[in-house]
């Protein structure tokens, strides 16, 4: 699983009105793990590790796993399946592609909106002990199958109620990068880079909010950023504005200028970055 930290740039597509709050704010909002687009994914890569137990013979032979070693690799999965029950798994989501039609249409104002890009290595350190993983998603279905048969080789080499702190650590982040990257091969023009927060649910962390969208309720994570991480806007294709709008560039100039800075010398020649409009050819 690709799960390496990257000094790549990673983009985010938002509505105007997003953008405009996530820079006012200094913060970046991480969604419920189990109220993604695709409501069946978690669910989906757990049933995907549980139903290898109907596979047993085979898998034995094939991964070179005793039938111990087995039984003990499928009680391990359990065990972590019921573990993360009492955490709070949260994801913000990026693509790995700076100009993508499917995503201006499906996550920016239907091009009206923006995407800007980050150094997702930058933003891991923002998040202190409530990160776990970033990872890109995998849409191959062959690929997931591997995935899920590596981590029960992995479960199978040791007792997840008695083993070393380290062993068990090392498996949670395995295991939690697993069940929350694998994705519907009909996303895959997504290219989604995902960062992902695991936090225990009691006792109740303060970031973690709830919201009511459309009668459903659902948690959020708010992790503050500091502002330079931001590289580069892109304007959507279908924007009623240009990069030399005065108004849109006074916004920004407001928006990323930090007056208490400024005032204390230290921030003589306050941070702005990139501005360009998508090369997409769409009304």
């Amino acid at each position: 699983m690709d799960t390496e930290e990257s000094n790549e740039l990673v983009y985010h597509y938002t509505s105007l009105d997003a953008f405009i709050s996530i820079v006012n704010s200094r913060t970046f909002r991480f969604g419920d793990a189990r109220a993604m687009n695709d409501y069946t994914e978690i669910d989906h890569n757990i049933n995907l590790l549980l139903n290898l137990e109907k596979q047993k013979p085979e898998l034995m032979k094939k991964l070179n796993i005793s039938n111990e070693g087995f039984n003990k690799g499928i009680k391990n999965i359990k065990f972590f399946k019921k573990h993360i029950e009492n955490h709070y798994i949260h994801i913000m989501s990026f693509s790995k592609n700076p100009d993508s039609l499917s995503q201006w249409r499906g996550y920016a104002d239907n091009g009206t909106g923006i995407c800007f890009s980050i150094n997702l290595s930058a933003l891991r350190h923002c998040l202190n002990n409530t990160y776990r993983i970033a990872g890109n998603c995998i849409y191959i279905q062959e690929q997931l199958n591997k995935e899920a048969q590596n981590l029960l080789k992995l479960a199978s080499t040791f007792d997840s109620n008695d083993c070393e702190f380290e062993a068990r650590s090392n498996f949670l982040d395995d295991f939690i990068a697993f069940i929350t990257t694998g994705k519907n091969e009909a996303f895959i023009d997504e290219g989604e880079v995902r960062l992902v927060s695991f936090i225990e649910k009691l006792p109740p962390p303060q970031d973690v909010k709830f919201i009511n969208s459309n009668g459903f309720i659902k948690s959020y994570l708010e992790v503050s950023f500091p502002i330079n991480i931001i590289d580069t806007i892109i304007l959507g294709p279908c924007c009623k504005f240009t990069t030399e709008d005065p108004v849109f560039n006074d916004m920004l100039d407001n928006l990323f200028f930090n007056k208490k800075l400024y005032e204390l010398g230290v921030d003589t020649n306050p941070y702005k970055p990139k501005i360009l409009s998508s090369k997409a050819t769409f009304r």
